[in-house]
């Protein structure tokens, strides 16, 4: 592990995978590192010129935002396409948790640098499904017919879908030949148009599947308020850039705060972000399976606990959740 400055790592060139940046979550990591909380290491692809980031995009903006120059870093050697394609398979089990347009950007990077692979080499690549990246391929012609290698290593090749085969050399095209026996004539009682076919609506949109931060579906009844997770969490952020400031405040002796009342308040508002933070949705409640039951003690009829109830649930609670 080493450390470097900001300034000195490319996080340009197309390298990120995520469609955006998310501003709050970067808030979020720039609370925890002037709270003196140390962040786990980026990783970083050197090629002997230029340093490439692979996996830490909204940690080095965190660092920035709480005015750090240097980050520690987990270096490999590597040219920017590896930094790439290292960054299409960053987040899928940690971090912020990607969104269907992050997945889809990194399925159609992983395409476009491994265009050899397998269709379930590139989803297992990119964290999505096989179907996804069959139906993508599919509208990219100069994928068609090519030799890709699967996830067992192994190098076949793809034969062109029906209709889309390309004539020898030797082929000739044929000609049109006559009709041997002629169309038999019009009856005028038998040319009425068909009967136009009678087609059912097509049915309703079926709503995307969401899972809470253990891999547990989250109820559609539940969207609502665990979408508010966020609010609490803007909360807790504005909680410790007050505390911040009473911090420094008492450190240089402001007169508008008494002696010995500015640690007072800043354990206090520590208290009370701890308190708002244990508020954001985690998980949906093992007990009632967010079924909004005003009889569920755990989870006091909201259907979903926060992160520090999830670490009470029994163990063997916990692995049912899973199956």
């Amino acid at each position: 592990m080493q450390e470097f400055l900001i300034e000195k790592i490319r996080t340009d060139g197309d390298v990120q995978s995520r469609e955006r940046i998310s501003d709050d979550y970067v808030e979020e990591l720039a609370d925890l590192i002037q709270d003196g909380k140390k962040l786990p290491p980026i990783e970083v692809f050197n090629d002997g010129t230029n340093i490439w980031v692979s996996d830490g995009f909204h940690r080095i903006h965190a660092h920035l935002k709480a005015n750090k120059r240097t980050i520690r870093c987990d270096v490999k050697k590597g040219t920017k396409a590896a930094a790439m394609l290292a960054s299409c398979a960053a987040n899928q089990t940690h971090g912020l948790r990607r969104t269907n347009a992050d997945k889809r950007r990194a399925m159609e990077l992983t395409l476009k640098l491994k265009p050899d692979w397998s269709d379930q080499a590139i989803a297992n690549h990119a964290g999505v499904h096989v179907n996804t990246v069959a139906l993508t391929r599919r509208q990219l012609p100069q994928n068609v017919g090519v030799e890709r290698t699967g996830v067992d290593g192994k190098t076949r090749k793809i034969p062109p879908p029906p209709g889309t085969s390309k004539p020898t050399k030797d082929a000739k095209p044929q000609e049109d030949k006559p009709n041997k026996i002629p169309p038999p004539p019009s009856n005028p009682a038998e040319d009425v148009p068909p009967a136009p076919k009678v087609t059912s609506p097509p049915p309703p949109p079926q709503p995307k599947e969401r899972l809470d931060e253990v891999g547990k579906t989250i109820p559609d009844h539940l969207w609502p308020l665990w979408d508010r997770g966020d609010e609490i969490a803007k909360m807790a952020s504005t909680v410790t850039r007050i505390s911040n400031q009473i911090r420094e405040m008492h450190d240089e002796g402001d007169l508008i705060i008494l002696d010995g009342n500015g640690q007072a308040i800043v354990a206090a508002l520590e208290t009370a972000k701890q308190a708002l933070k244990a508020n954001i949705p985690h998980a949906v409640c093992p007990y009632c399976k967010g079924t909004l039951s005003q009889h569920c003690r755990f989870c006091k009829g909201r259907g979903i606990i926060g992160e520090f109830q999830y670490k009470h649930v029994p163990k063997e609670l916990k692995s049912c959740m899973h199956l």
